[in-house]
């Protein structure tokens, strides 16, 4: 009887490496390979970020005042970034505009669509983040789109 051809799946430790992109250009080529092919690790980086982000959410400051329902004030910007979707998974980044930042969250400008509830991982001049994006409002020539963010890496 033929042995069914075991899988190495991506190690945990790896997958957080992957998310903060911290990895060499290599091991991350090999990953993106892997996570286009392979749905138990696609779990497994959503799982992960997911953990990370209730450890933050139970350390933040929920204090409201005067009004306002944002739990974190906002800084406008117009700075490059670019996006990678992780859950649903792509290899493909695009480039965006970061218009707004906030310790929460962020609005990017885009020209591609970014669908509502998928994870996203946006790497800009001096950090990475990963989020998800929260709404997607079509404009003239492209999207904005508000990613709530769960997890921040500096370079």
């Amino acid at each position: 009887m033929p042995q069914a051809e075991q899988i190495e799946h991506v190690d945990e430790k790896d997958l957080a490496l992957y998310l903060k992109a911290q990895l060499s250009e290599e091991s991350t080529s090999a990953i993106d390979a892997h996570l286009g092919g392979c749905q138990i690790c696609v779990n497994k980086l959503a799982e992960q970020d997911v953990c990370l982000w209730y450890l933050a959410e139970l350390t933040a400051d929920k204090s409201a005042s005067d009004g306002e329902k944002r739990r974190h004030p906002r800084l406008a910007m117009d700075e490059p970034a670019t996006v990678q979707m992780l859950n649903p998974f792509s290899i493909d980044e695009w480039d965006v505009r970061i218009l707004d930042v906030s310790e929460g969250g962020l609005r990017t400008y885009t020209q591609q669509l970014l669908m509502p509830g998928s994870l996203i991982r946006v790497k800009m001049k001096f950090s990475v983040a990963c989020g998800d994006v929260r709404y997607s409002v079509p404009t003239d020539n492209g999207f904005y789109a508000g990613v709530r963010l769960h997890d921040y890496f500096a370079h």
